[in-house]
Parts: C-alpha cells; sequence; structure tokens
C-alpha cells in the first residue's frame, strides 16, 4: 500500500492506495499546528490498517511556504563572491550580506585570489550578530567551486550550517543563485526540526516505509535527502494537483488543470500528459531561484473565500478566507453557502446557508435562487479571467516541457480538468465562461494527495565540460574531473547519464522507472586570436517528472 498525504491551506487530504486503486481517502481540517494536524490525517486514514502493509509514503507540506511567505527565516548570513559586472550588493538579502575579495572568470578560471582577511572579517561580523546560518555563493562557482569551499573551509568553525550556491543548479544566474542559497541556509534549522518531528510521529504509528516529499516540479525525494535543500519542498502543492490530474485523468489534448480549494485556485496546463515547466526557476515569496518547478498559476478565490460588496455596491469574491462557510458553522458567507443554497452540495446546515445568501440577496436586489447563482457565476468570472491572463502569459514567451521548448507552438486548451473539493459544484460554470469542455475525474477531491503519492522521484544534473581548462563540472554532484582536449559530446552525454543515474538512485529513484531526458545540449568553440583554443560543451540532463509504474498511463 502507498500513503500519499498532502496539507493545504484549509484541508489535509489523505489518501491510501493499493495497485491502481484508491482504497481510503480522507479530509482533516488544517490546524495552525501542522505536525497536529499530521498526526490526526495519519489516525483517520490508517484506522485498522497493519502499519507494515504500507510500502511507500509521500507527503507535500508546507512547511517551508509558511516560514517565507509569514517571515520566520532563520536569521542568515551571506558571503559572496563576483568580481567585474554587476554590483552584488543589488540583490543582497538577510540581515549581514557581504561581498568579499576575490573572483573568477566566466570560464572558471581564478581572475583575482580569495582574500582570507576579508573573509573572515565579514564571519566575524556576521557572527558578533549572534547568526549561526551561512549561505556561500559564487558568480561563477558552477564552472570552478574552488572560492566556495575555500569559503566553508575558513568559515566552518563560525557557523552551525553552511549552504553552498554550487550545487544548487548547474545554470548561470547571480541573483537567483544569491536568494536560492540564502533560502536554503534559512530554512535549514526550521525544516530539520520539522522533519524530526514528522520521523518521530511516523515512529508513533510505526511507520518505516521509505518516505518521500513532493518538489515543485512534480517530483519526489526522500525525507533524508529534502534535507539538503529545503527550499525545494516549497510551493509543493500546486505539484500536486497537476501530478494528481495526470493519475487520474490521464490529461488527454492540451488541458488547463484547476484545483479548486478553499482558499485559492491553482492552475497549469499539460500537453497530451507532459506539464509545461518553469524555465529559470519559481518565485517563492519575494525571492526568485533556481528552483526547477511546474509552470504554475495561483488566484486567490475557492470555496471558502469572502463574500462582500464594495463601495460601489458591486458582488466581490475574495482574495481572503476569513473563517469557515455559514453552513459549517461559521460566520463568513461564501461560495460553497451558495452550493448548500441550490442543493449542489448535499452537506452542512442549508438554513444558515440560505439565510446568508438570502440577506445578500436584498442588497443586490435578487431573489435566493438568482442570488446563488449569482455568486457561482461570479466565482467562475474570476478563475477564467485569472485562466486567460495565465494563456496569454505563457503565449508571450517560449513554452517548455521537459523535453523540448515549443517557440511556435500557440497554447490553446481544448478541455478542463477540474480537481479539489468544490469542482463538481463549480466545474459547469467555470466551463460555461472559458466555452471549453469538462472532465472531473474519480476521487477528485483528494487528487493532490494521489499526485504526492505516485509521482516518482525526480532529479537534474548540468554538466559543463571545458576542453581549454582541461576540466569537466556537474556542480549538483559536487564533481570536478579532469579531461583532455579530445573529450567529445558523446563522453559528455555518457557521464551525464552515469552520474544522473547514481544520484537519483541515492535520492530514493526506482531503478526500474529512470527515464532521463537531456533538456539542452549545446556546444561552442572557444577562439583566440585565428586559432581554436577548446570546446566548452554544455548539457542538462534530468530525470522526467512523471508517475510511478503501476500508475504509468500507456498513451
Amino acid at each position: 500500500m502507498i500513503l500519499g498525504l498532502d496539507v493545504g491551506g484549509t484541508q489535509a487530504d489523505a489518501v491510501l492506495l493499493e495497485g491502481n486503486r484508491v482504497l481510503v481517502e480522507t479530509k482533516t481540517p488544517t490546524e495552525d499546528d501542522l505536525l497536529e494536524t499530521l498526526r490526526s490525517s495519519l489516525d483517520k486514514t490508517l484506522s485498522g490498517v497493519d502499519p507494515a502493509q504500507i510500502e511507500r509514503m509521500a507527503f507535500s507540506t508546507t512547511t517551508a511556504m509558511n516560514a517565507i511567505i509569514q517571515d520566520r527565516l532563520e536569521p542568515t548570513g551571506m558571503i559572496v563572491t563576483a568580481g567585474p559586472g554587476m554590483d552584488p550588493d543589488w540583490f543582497a538579502v538577510g540581515p549581514s550580506f557581504h561581498a568579499v575579495e576575490g573572483c573568477l572568470n566566466h570560464q572558471g578560471f581564478e581572475a583575482s585570489p580569495l582574500n582570507k582577511e576579508s573573509v573572515l572579517s565579514a564571519a566575524a561580523k556576521i557572527q558578533r550578530q549572534g547568526i549561526k546560518t551561512l549561505g556561500v555563493a559564487g558568480k561563477f562557482s558552477v564552472r570552478n567551486p574552488a572560492h566556495e569551499m575555500q569559503i566553508t573551509q575558513w568559515t566552518e568553525g563560525y557557523f552551525s550550517h553552511i549552504a553552498l550556491g554550487h550545487r544548487i543548479a548547474g545554470v548561470l544566474n547571480f541573483p537567483r543563485r544569491i536568494s536560492t542559497t540564502y533560502l536554503n541556509a534559512a530554512l535549514h534549522g526550521l525544516y530539520a526540526r520539522f522533519l524530526d518531528a514528522l520521523k518521530q510521529i511516523l515512529n508513533e504509528k510505526n511507520l518505516h516505509a521509505p518516505g518521500y516529499l513532493l518538489k515543485p516540479d512534480g517530483g519526489t525525494v526522500t525525507l533524508e535527502k529534502s534535507l539538503e535543500s529545503p527550499a525545494r519542498t516549497a510551493q509543493s502543492g500546486p505539484a500536486a494537483s497537476v501530478m494528481g490530474a495526470l493519475a487520474l485523468d490521464g490529461c488527454e489534448g492540451t488541458a488547463l488543470v484547476l484545483d479548486i480549494g478553499g482558499t485559492s485556485t491553482d492552475m497549469a496546463v499539460v500537453l497530451d500528459g507532459l506539464p509545461l515547466l518553469e524555465k529559470q526557476g519559481i518565485r517563492l515569496g519575494s525571492f526568485p531561484t533556481l528552483i526547477r518547478s511546474l509552470l504554475t498559476h495561483s488566484v486567490a478565490v475557492g470555496g471558502d473565500s469572502e463574500i462582500w460588496i464594495d463601495e460601489g455596491g458591486a458582488l466581490r469574491i475574495g482574495p481572503l478566507r476569513k473563517g469557515r462557510p455559514l453552513a459549517f458553522g461559521g460566520s463568513i458567507l461564501t461560495p460553497t453557502d451558495a452550493m448548500v443554497t441550490l442543493g449542489l452540495l448535499e452537506a452542512g446546515n442549508r438554513v444558515a446557508a440560505g439565510e446568508g445568501v438570502e440577506n445578500l440577496g436584498r442588497v443586490l436586489g435578487r431573489d435566493l435562487k438568482t442570488t446563488a447563482e449569482r455568486v457561482l457565476e461570479k466565482t467562475a468570472e474570476i478563475i477564467a479571467d485569472s485562466a486567460r491572463a495565465f494563456l496569454q502569459e505563457i503565449n508571450s514567451r517560449p513554452v517548455y516541457t521537459v523535453h523540448e521548448v515549443l517557440q511556435e507552438q500557440r497554447i490553446e486548451p481544448t478541455c478542463l480538468v477540474l480537481i479539489g473539493g468544490p469542482a463538481p459544484q463549480i466545474a459547469p460554470y467555470v466551463g460555461k465562461s472559458l466555452g471549453l469542455p469538462y472532465r472531473v475525474p474519480v476521487h477528485f477531491g483528494v487528487a493532490n494527495a494521489v499526485g504526492a503519492a505516485v509521482a516518482r522521484v525526480t532529479s537534474e544534473i548540468t554538466l559543463h565540460a571545458d576542453t581549454e581548462r582541461g576540466v569537466v563540472i556537474i556542480p549538483e554532484a559536487d564533481m570536478q574531473k579532469p579531461i583532455d582536449h579530445r573529450f567529445k559530446i558523446d563522453q559528455a552525454v555518457q557521464l551525464a547519464r552515469e552520474v544522473l543515474k547514481e544520484r537519483a538512485l541515492m535520492e530514493g529513484a526506482d531503478p526500474d522507472a529512470l527515464h532521463l531526458s537531456i533538456t539542452e545540449k549545446q556546444i561552442f568553440n572557444m577562439i583566440r586570436g585565428y586559432s581554436r583554443t577548446g570546446q566548452n560543451i554544455r548539457l542538462k540532463m534530468c530525470v522526467t517528472p512523471g508517475l510511478i509504474p503501476r500508475w504509468e498511463r500507456k498513451r
């Protein structure tokens, strides 16, 4: 059996799977105490189940994202090396940011030696502020991590944890590398405490199967490996939506996936089973990062959004969720109350919901039924308008799947796939507003938990080979080895495959389900004077996001 659990802003959804069937599905209200929510959800889902039958566990957690948006990051210092060009202070983050003397050039050659006095002075200043965590990032560290490693060696006695920038991703983007390194350092302590508490809960329940956490790219990573980059576990909810839709529906054609929750609606586009990717990296709160992610978009409207009237007398829905619907003992009128009033949702107190809708109707000059209908139409219009804006943004730039760049293809959805608790009730209204046919798959209400449960492990690496320098580097694997001037692209591909397979297996991948894709391959001749002095080979390869074998659909 497989256990899947996704913690959302309103509900924690959990499923128990056997083979390719959903045996149990549960919903638990999300409390302020995340760990208590997890404990309650597990109790409900695993009632009467022998823990020894659980062979795999996968979780999607809000821990890292909540810390970012609620400004609960631990005080963290940053030491960076830059060199000529942009001023690193433009991208300063955290309470103690320091650019030190020394730099590498774009090839990875040392342009200026690292100044030990400058590094130790910065470390001392950070330490005097009571800061125990450090991030280290170099502008060209992915071409040569020597300066980052040297800074670590000189300062390791000052700090309890040091996060290094070259291990994040092998692409050159200094501003994003700075902020991603900072997040990995600032989240480390909090995330380590969360993992310890989660493991304690799992031990209490005698759950000892391999555990995984969902990442924004729709893949998973083992609990232990997730601590190496805690920022990679943030904003995994939208990815769970996409993977759940793929598992339950297949998403054939050009599908616009809409996950309608209590607080917000997440959306993504899937092209015949292939989700679109955010090329540069996801934005987490105010931080642009190098973390690979599915291309998703959220709008702050859901089943429990507040309904209100503005000063001009116009009906408004959201963006806030201020409590439970009237139908469920709350004091706030919501779209859920409109669903209950119309009999679309057989739950809660229909009288209380109807009274709220009737009071709204007096303000709008409508009767009970037309008021409730108007609430759902307005909710659908907000979602549809946001979807149109999302599609317009997609079509304004090249579109990326994990396999290719789609520069000429215009993305026009042919269908909607709706999941989430209110999906069946709101689907006809959204379908009408967008003028598209829609599908609501079975187990729609716990699709996110299904997505977390059946997403396979993903990993990616970037290989840089410089035959002039005589070195090949794979930053994510902390690998650097000599090569000769005859090193070719075929050798680079073979080496990348070997390293990626080894890395993926260490991160918990199934050796029988390693779907590897080359996502970028470039070769540049280096010329000095009138002669070629070498080649620069750049190669990116990944384990393709997808579903574990028993849930894969044959296409």
